[in-house]
This record gives structure tokens, C-alpha cells and sequence, in this order.
């Protein structure tokens, strides 16, 4: 199958290489890849594995924005804060590869600083990295710093079709927990819908900012069985119960004991649901829900039969 000429190729020698790690994890990785993100290999001659370049790029980067923080040398805050790194420089002080910071300023617009010059390449002042590793967002901030990851915003669930949202805010309506998460499954491909913008504007450091419309997210969200629909209060006919509270309605000792009467076909009226929901993060199977009028309307059916 003939690959787009842009389309960078890599193997697992050449990965490692790249992004400093072994054999051994990325064959854990890609057996694991439906639980540790690790991209899919291209189809390809033979049983040499490889991988789109961008997408490895999207894993190692997603991975290094959660963890812990690289000790810096005992120097590195006493030494001239106003000299110049390079990228090469910069990512050995903070044990990356320079396609992790490339990908970060790339797709995760703030997380990483701008360069402070950008004659000759791009480089840092050595404070400006200081100032970054000392409050870093997300889980590898340094033990002590005040500094957290920014949360996703709250989206209302309905609005307008049309209406236009950007990353944070199809992120946080697809049920992921970061933005780092989504960009990751984003650029491994794993959100199609998205592949295409419907709009785009200006961002930081001459980037564009891509935006979806409404309607497209929410063809996302059905497609991994995340609900975008506003949440029927507590109590009330359209409030959706997961298998747990449906035990209890329909009287089976454990959600356990439900979802086995559902797969042995005794509850045919609950065959379908009334909807999927997204686990945290978007992992494991949806979990299925339905209404309390219809769990209670059910329970009235085989009190009186």
C-alpha cells in the first residue's frame, strides 16, 4: 500500500534511538496499545513493524507531559540565567527527545514556553526553562510548586449546531481528563470525526487554532459512547441509572447479578439502553444506562406478573 510522500516511517531501532527507550517497552506498548495509547503499525512488507513518526511522536509526548520531573544538574539554577540553549541543548537538561518539544509547541500551545529567540534556531534563556521546570503543569510538577495543570473548562452539553469549540472544550465534552490526552488520541488517529476542522484562527507564535462545530463533537461523542446531552436531575423520570441503581430498581442483589440476567437474554426489555457512557478518560467499555421511568415501569411489569 503506497504511503503519502510526507509520511515519515520509522522502526523500533530507530524509535529508540529517537526517544530513548528499549525494544522491550515498545513491544509491552504495542501489545498493550489498547490500554497504553501506543499507535498502530502501518501495514507493511514483511514483519518489520513500523509507525508513523508523528503518531510515536503524539505517545512519547503525551507520556512525558505526566511524568515526574527530570532532576535538573546541581548547577543548573546557579549557572548564567541569561544564556541561550538550543533545542538539542534544552532536551538533554530535561532527558527529552527534541521531537517531544517540537510536538509540545506544536499541539499543546502553552504547556511548553516559547523560544525566546528564534534567529539560527530556536532557543531558550536557561530562566526560562527554570521557571518552567519549577512550575510545571500537569503531574510533573516539582514536589512543593504551587502550580497545577489548568483544568478543562466547563461546556454546557446543548447549544447551537453550528456553534464553534476548540480543544479544551471538545475535550472536556468527549470526557477525557486532560488536554494532553485528547491531543494524544487526536493525532493518533483515534478521534476520525476530527480529522477534519471546520474552522481555524490565529493562535501563539504564528499557530492556527483548530475548531470543530458542535454538531461534529457531539458525532464524536456517539461514536466513543460519551454523552454531550444535559443530565436529567436527580430523581426525575429521564434520569439516566447505570447497572447498579437498575439492580436495585428491578431487585437483583448486585450489578453483577444484572448484567448477567443481561447477557443470558432475561431482560430483553433492557436490551438496548437509552444510553452509552463514556468511562473516565475514555477506556474500558461505555457503560450503559437507562431511565428511571423505564427501569421503574419494568419493575411494575414483574411485580404484578
Amino acid at each position: 500500500m503506497p504511503k503519502p510522500a510526507s509520511e515519515r516511517l520509522v522502526d523500533t531501532a530507530q524509535i529508540c534511538a529517537e526517544f530513548g527507550t528499549h525494544k522491550s517497552r515498545i513491544s509491552t506498548w504495542y501489545n498493550d496499545r489498547e490500554n497504553s495509547g501506543f499507535p498502530d503499525a502501518r501495514p507493511g512488507e514483511g514483519r518489520k513493524r513500523l509507525w508513523a513518526h508523528d503518531d510515536v511522536a503524539a505517545f512519547f509526548a503525551g507520556r512525558e507531559a505526566s511524568r515526574p520531573a527530570h532532576k535538573m544538574p546541581a548547577d543548573f539554577h546557579t549557572a548564567d540565567q541569561g544564556e541561550l540553549l538550543t533545542t538539542t541543548e534544552v532536551s538533554r537538561l530535561l532527558n527529552l527527545s527534541p521531537s517531544t518539544i517540537y510536538w509540545w509547541l506544536k499541539n499543546l500551545p502553552g504547556y511548553f514556553p516559547a523560544p525566546d529567540e528564534t534567529i539560527a534556531g530556536m532557543k531558550w534563556r536557561r530562566s526560562t526553562i527554570a521557571a518552567w521546570v519549577t512550575s510545571r503543569p500537569g503531574k510533573g510538577r516539582r514536589t512543593g510548586s504551587a502550580s497545577k495543570a489548568a483544568p478543562l473548562p466547563a461546556v454546557a452539553a446543548d447549544g447551537p449546531d453550528d456553534e464553534l469549540l476548540g480543544t479544551k472544550e471538545a475535550a472536556a465534552l468527549l470526557g477525557y481528563k486532560s488536554l494532553a490526552s485528547f491531543s494524544s488520541a487526536l493525532y493518533q488517529g483515534n478521534l476520525p470525526e476530527l480529522k477534519e476542522t471546520d474552522a481555524d484562527r490565529p493562535g501563539p507564535r504564528g499557530t492556527n487554532v483548530k475548531l470543530w462545530t458542535r454538531a461534529r463533537i457531539q458525532r464524536q461523542a456517539q461514536a466513543r459512547g460519551t454523552s454531550t446531552t444535559p443530565t436529567a436531575p436527580s430523581g426525575s423520570p429521564d434520569e439516566l441509572l447505570g447497572a447498579e441503581e437498575a439492580a436495585a430498581i428491578l431487585g437483583y442483589s448486585s450489578a453483577a447479578s444484572l448484567t448477567g440476567a443481561l447477557n443470558r437474554g432475561r431482560l430483553p426489555e433492557l436490551e438496548e439502553p437509552d444510553e452509552l457512557i463514556a468511562q473516565p478518560g475514555g477506556r474500558g467499555r461505555p457503560q450503559r444506562t437507562w431511565k428511571r421511568a423505564r427501569l421503574e415501569h419494568l419493575a411494575n411489569q414483574r411485580a404484578s406478573s
